[in-house]
């Protein structure tokens, strides 16, 4: 017990003693200039340590601003077609006839959780919303052609 008490006092610092807490080291910022071999050979080694990332760019805001609105263009123009006798939704789920409270809500509880999977185990890139945003577009324009057919053809019954 004395040996730990002795030993103990002689390694605390004194209020003397500073300690230097510099930290000195000889590293040139432009190593891989002056190393150019050793700085490729690590560069290009095959069993690197690290792991390999797949970076995928972003969806961007503009791409998920047109997938909204389009998605809205679709219950718009669905419901537009609607108005008239010829006319009838093809969506099982929704019946011949929906309301846009039925076709927003039905579109939400599908899109929503099949989005969230797909962006959790990174399926969902800019180029597949691009793809999703052609497709969506076409399902508009479709729409909006029924519905001016509709308007010539057809008796408005809303």
């Amino acid at each position: 017990m004395r040996f730990a008490l002795l030993l103990i006092c002689f390694c605390l610092p004194t209020s003397a003693d500073t300690l230097d807490l510099d930290y000195q080291i000889d590293i040139d910022w432009n190593y891989c200039e002056l190393h150019k071999e050793e700085c490729d050979r690590i560069a290009n080694y095959k069993h690197s340590i690290l792991p390999e990332l797949d970076m995928t760019p972003a969806i961007t805001n503009k791409q998920w601003a047109m997938f909204i609105t389009l998605q809205l263009a679709d219950i718009y123009t669905t419901y537009k077609g609607l108005q008239y006798d010829c006319v009838k939704e093809l969506n099982p789920l929704l019946g011949e006839s929906p309301s846009v409270t039925k076709m927003f809500i039905t579109k939400t509880a599908v899109l929503t959780p099949a989005i969230r999977y797909d962006m959790g185990r990174g399926g969902l890139t800019p180029k597949s919303i691009d793809e999703m945003n052609m497709l969506m577009a076409l399902v508009v324009a479709n729409n909006y052609d029924v519905y001016q057919r509709s308007k010539r053809n057809c008796t408005k019954i809303r």
